[in-house]
């Protein structure tokens, strides 16, 4: 067994994950560290409530936990832990399908009419809050903000058009990230 962090920080994913196979938590702490925000981000191509997406994250790191030996060693791990989270998202979608179906039939179409109602309401509570901190933010977050999630530009060509260093800009981006998310924690 490893002893600090530090002595598995230049491992490979892969190898982080033979160390974890072997019983290792400071190879799972680093794959966690490393891939839950990014696969977050992901399944949210799959799945839009922000609380359902975390859920299901989890769910894949809680099975990695539990069966850390599904990962073949010969695998690419990212390529591996982007297609199970992927997998893990569609399989969500099946269930809530499957379930909605099922109360259609039991209840008519009067269930659906009130998930859309529901999400409705949620949709411009989201909005309002969304439109709350982006007023409060100070004109070069704005700039960044607009030309990454509005205008979806790189982060070189939001470098290029703010005259501002790339690193300035990947910072401002996870320091607008980091705000949004406090001010939406509730929702």
């Amino acid at each position: 067994m490893l002893g600090p962090k530090k002595d598995i920080s230049r491992f490979s994913d892969e190898e982080l994950m033979s160390l974890m196979v072997k019983g290792n938590r400071y190879a799972f702490e680093r794959l966690y560290e490393q891939y839950f925000n990014r696969l977050v981000w992901f399944a949210r191509g799959f799945v839009k409530e922000e609380e359902q997406v975390r859920d299901l994250v989890q769910d894949v790191f809680l099975r990695l936990i539990e069966k850390p030996e599904m990962f073949d060693t010969d695998q690419k791990f990212s390529t591996w832990i982007y297609v199970v989270t992927a997998n893990r998202c569609r399989q969500h979608l099946r269930d809530n399908s499957n379930r909605l179906r099922i109360m259609r039939e039991e209840f008519g179409e009067e269930p659906e009419a009130y998930v859309h109602n529901v999400f409705a309401s949620d949709k411009a509570i989201v909005r309002d809050k969304v439109q709350e901190v982006y007023a409060s933010l100070s004109v070069k977050e704005k700039g960044i903000y607009n030309l990454r999630f509005v205008d979806e530009k790189t982060i070189r060509e939001i470098s290029e058009i703010l005259q501002i260093p790339e690193g300035s800009v990947k910072s401002g981006i996870y320091y607008l990230l980091k705000k949004f998310a406090y001010h939406l924690k509730d929702i």
